[in-house]
């Protein structure tokens, strides 16, 4: 197997032409190496992400919040920014599994697996988010609310990898909450529910299902 060295996004993108179907995106690999290890999957090469600096980062431009898809969910824990405009997505990365999976496991990873057990489609779904897709015809943006088709589906082509989260800071009077139940601590959710309420009585919630 054939792992990529520090490298751009431009030539991740090309490499993932040139391989098609032989080649996976590697982020955190919490989802990707389960797969390999079940033989569900087997690529002959592994693009990984992790070497793409311009994929991180937690910014705030204009009346939007702006992640990298490989931001790792312990820089979501510890970012003043998101304390301050976004608590939601602090609260709900300290529900992601233990401290060592959060310390490699990104942002991107989880949204770009479709997984409905995971933590972050509730929530961007309730906060009207958007993600970026580059492929090597260019770049476009796709709602959250159009991105999940299904169980492990979504709306991103085989040739794009997902570098950006964007999100609307909520308004300063809102209050939110995200809630799971579990098997145990830091388990997939067999049920969820985002919520995100301001004082216009705007309420915003989705409960995915294992």
């Amino acid at each position: 197997m054939n792992i990529t060295p520090r490298l751009q996004s431009k030539a991740a993108l090309a490499l993932l032409a040139t391989h098609g179907d032989e080649a996976k995106l590697l982020a955190g690999g919490h989802s990707l190496l389960p797969m390999m290890k079940l033989r569900f999957a087997d690529p002959a090469h592994l693009i990984d992400l992790n070497r793409i600096p311009s994929l991180k980062g937690i910014r705030l431009e204009g009346n939007e919040i702006r992640i990298g898809a490989m931001t790792s969910e312990n820089d979501l824990i510890w970012s003043p920014l998101l304390v301050e405009h976004c608590p939601l997505l602090v609260e709900t990365a300290r529900q992601i599994s233990d401290p060592q999976l959060r310390y490699r496991g990104t942002i991107g990873g989880d949204i770009s697996h479709g997984d409905p057990g995971n933590d972050h489609p509730a929530v961007m779904l309730c906060l009207g988010a958007f993600f970026v897709l580059r492929g090597n015809g260019g770049e476009r943006v796709v709602a959250a609310e159009g991105y999940f088709l299904g169980t492990y589906s979504t709306a991103i082509e085989p040739d794009e990898i997902l570098t950006e989260i964007r999100i609307p800071v909520p308004a300063r009077d809102s209050g939110s909450c995200y809630a799971k139940l579990k098997r145990k601590t830091g388990d997939f959710a067999t049920a969820a529910a985002a919520v995100l309420l301001n004082s216009t009585g705007i309420l915003c919630s989705m409960s995915p299902s294992h």
